[in-house]
């Protein structure tokens, strides 16, 4: 993925499910094959991939709730939405 799709839409898989731990308390996604332990910076990213939001927007978002440089946040977040993606974990809306 690169800067061009900041554009796409992310959202989660339909066989996925966005969950909190209910013995750790610690975002988890849930989806047939097992379970992803998500730290805070992830969980902020997977909460936002609701199909109706960009990366471009995203980014936004974390940048004015984290007070950081949305360049900053960019790598990052392009990572992380890539390797869900990967794990068929995300989709792009259409």
């Amino acid at each position: 993925m690169n800067s061009s799709d900041l554009s796409r839409r992310p959202v989660l898989a339909s066989h996925v499910r966005l969950k909190i731990d209910p013995i750790t308390g610690d975002p988890i996604l849930l989806f047939p094959e097992g379970m992803l332990m998500l730290n805070s910076t992830a969980h902020e990213v997977v909460r936002r991939c609701d199909g109706r939001t960009s990366i471009d927007e995203i980014a936004e978002q974390l940048a004015e709730e984290f007070d950081a440089a949305k360049e900053a946040l960019l790598l990052d977040l392009l990572q992380n939405i890539e390797e869900l993606s990967q794990r068929n974990l995300l989709r792009f809306a259409e």
